[in-house]
């Protein structure tokens, strides 16, 4: 199943085709469509994504559930990201100026902001620590009926839809459209035609297998095209969100439910599939799901501290800036700024787009818990050092120095000898707001400039975090993997392999290594016809392969169309997972889907 934005790639180059398609016997019909595609866009967009309503309209609600939490948690950690942020930026001018009442109120009112933040933060922890054990049990991506071996009436209807008379359902649609809003959705379910046919060949092609078998890679894989698509300028998810709601706000308008229906009643035998799909619940779950992914986006990365503190920072080669993050925490090693957080030198933040991340051969199951003890050490080194600024505050205010903060650069233990309790004691105690004359004192402590280092040194290291749990989520299925294509996992599938006949369909995937291209043996009988020639982008089943004629996704889609605007039938309800190949009709298992060889019964236009 192809994702949000190489539909919207798809819807766009298929109205493009048909626009110039040559052909006076249909222009004037051709034309009254692809005007009523521009007229209700928003409908056009849906017919697209009719895969996707249906797979919410079916669905046990898990995917979209596990999202709400984790877009929770990553809403806490953008607040105090930016919290942080504001409360380094304001400590930097109103120490450089300390006769500015403005910078006083700010800092202050930033002190305020963050002291609940801080305190709050390892609170998290546990939540974050379920989120991690129940993404990585997949309940997103459920294994696929087919693969289960049951009868097609026990199907849930996202994947029947997908493998059962679905050139008729297409034709149907469009038969039973009356007016500009169903003309446009029909139009639009016929790009999904053409895009999920083709579009899953390819899919198949880089994953190794189709999506029963593979469903964690093939996941991987089409959220990885749909990077590489919007990366070459495919309509945003907020616009594609935008452009439904402009003409269906909230539900499913009631023409385009009932014009599903009659579509369902006209294509599938109602007799063995007496349940609809519960299409108003599916048109909120989707828009609440394109609202959800697209919130993930990483914050700019922190800006270096302002002089003259980055220069009495950073300006002596021979006495450099050391963080002091506590040893344990890990975010610094052996006294190395940086350490496992990942930035060069505690100064300016990595962007881990590219693969200095886990080996081809590690499991991204290892990563939860590299990801897991990383947010637990940001979180403890937060704590600490905030516990240090209020602890600090009231001597450097004073003119004094702060033995503590001393203690906290040299000597965690002694800092704090009740641990993080005692730091969270400090950091939740109440913090007097400063005066012009505390401000003036404070400005004269080396200390306060070694905070500012640490300030930004921690923010880099949340940043960083927030990167990590960028690509947690997005290795699991759950986000698009944007930024992150230089990496090897994602960007394998942006270019299909070399594959010598005989070796396609790989078997299902096995628990471990299902990121990786699967090595399970071919399931038979192979499938030899490689539709995309080697080494092809994603755009080969839109635009195509140069001189090589390919079939692609706009192309399919008008030759379909011009067959209905003719009334013309010579076509095959294809398999839109591409499960046995390209082009494959829609079929069934002859006996167990675990049979070697597989029986493969291509289904008559009429069977369902």
């Amino acid at each position: 199943m192809l994702d949000y934005r190489t539909h919207s790639v798809a819807l766009d180059a298929f109205i493009g085709h048909l626009a110039e398609l040559d052909d006076p016997q249909t222009a004037d019909l051709r034309d009254e469509h692809v005007r009523d595609a521009s007229r209700a866009r928003g409908m056009a967009v849906l017919g697209s994504l009719v895969d996707h309503l249906l797979r919410h309209a079916n669905s046990d609600g898990a995917e979209l559930d596990i999202i709400e939490r984790a877009a929770a948690l990553w809403q806490k950690g953008i607040t105090l990201y930016s919290t942080l942020g504001e409360f380094r930026q304001r400590l930097e001018e109103a120490v450089n100026d300390p006769s500015s009442v403005d910078a006083l109120r700010a800092l202050n009112a930033a002190t305020a902001a963050l002291q609940p933040l801080a305190v709050d933060v390892l609170n998290q922890l546990d939540s974050v620590d379920q989120l991690r054990a129940d993404v990585s049990a997949f309940p997103h991506l459920p294994p696929h009926p087919r693969q289960d071996d049951l009868r097609t009436d026990d199907w849930d209807w996202g994947n029947y839809f997908l493998a059962r008379r679905t050139d008729a359902f297409t034709r149907a649609v469009r038969q039973l459209a009356h007016d500009q809003s169903t003309s446009a959705f029909a139009l639009g379910v016929l790009s999904s035609y053409g895009a999920n046919a083709c579009g899953s060949a390819y899919l198949g092609r880089v994953v190794g297998g189709p999506r029963r078998g593979h469903r964690r890679r093939d996941r991987l894989a089409s959220y990885a095209v749909g990077t590489w698509f919007a990366e070459r300028g495919a309509t945003s998810l907020p616009k594609t969100l935008e452009q439904l709601k402009a003409e269906a706000p909230e539900e499913l308008p009631k023409p385009i439910a009932d014009l599903i229906r009659q579509a369902i009643d006209h294509t599938y035998d109602r007799g063995k599939r007496p349940d609809l799909p519960d299409l108003p619940l599916g048109y909120r779950r989707l828009l609440r799901h394109l609202e959800l992914i697209s919130g993930f986006a990483l914050p700019p990365q922190p800006s270096v501290p302002i002089d003259p503190f980055l220069t009495r920072l950073h300006g002596d080669p021979a006495h450099p800036f050391v963080p002091a993050m506590p040893p344990s925490t890990g975010l610094t090693e052996a006294g190395v700024p940086g350490g496992s957080g990942g930035s060069s030198g505690g100064v300016v933040p990595q962007n881990h787009g590219t693969d200095d991340g886990p080996s081809h051969a590690e499991d991204p199951n290892s990563t939860e818990v590299k990801c897991g003890a990383f947010w637990e050490a940001l979180g403890e080194s937060l704590v600490f050092l905030l516990g240090g600024w209020f602890a600090c505050a009231v001597k450097w205010a004073n003119g004094d120095r702060c033995p503590l903060w001393d203690d906290l650069v040299h000597n965690w233990e002694r800092a704090f000898p009740g641990g993080i309790a005692g730091a969270v004691e400090i950091t939740g105690s109440e913090h007097s707001p400063l005066t012009s004359d505390d401000l003036s004192n404070l400005a004269k402590s080396d200390q306060v400039v070694h905070l500012i280092g640490d300030l930004f040194h921690l923010q880099v290291q949340s940043w960083e975090a927030l990167n990590k749990a960028v690509d947690y989520l997005a290795v699991f299925g759950l986000i698009y993997p944007d930024g992150l294509l230089g990496q090897w996992r994602y960007g394998q599938h942006l270019r299909t392999r070399e594959t010598g006949d005989g070796v396609w369909p790989q078997l299902p995937e096995t628990s471990q290594g299902w990121h990786e291209y699967p090595e399970t043996g071919t399931e038979e009988p192979a499938n030899n016809d490689r539709l995309y020639p080697d080494h092809a982008a994603p755009d080969v089943f839109i635009t195509g392969a140069g001189e090589l004629a390919v079939l692609t996704a706009p192309a399919l889609s008008a030759e379909i169309w011009r067959q209905m605007a003719i009334g013309e039938l010579e076509a095959n309800n294809l398999d839109l997972d591409a499960d046995r190949g390209a082009a494959h009709p829609c079929w069934a298992t002859g006996g167990s889907i675990n049979d070697q060889p597989l029986a493969v019964d291509v289904l008559d236009y009429d069977q369902g």
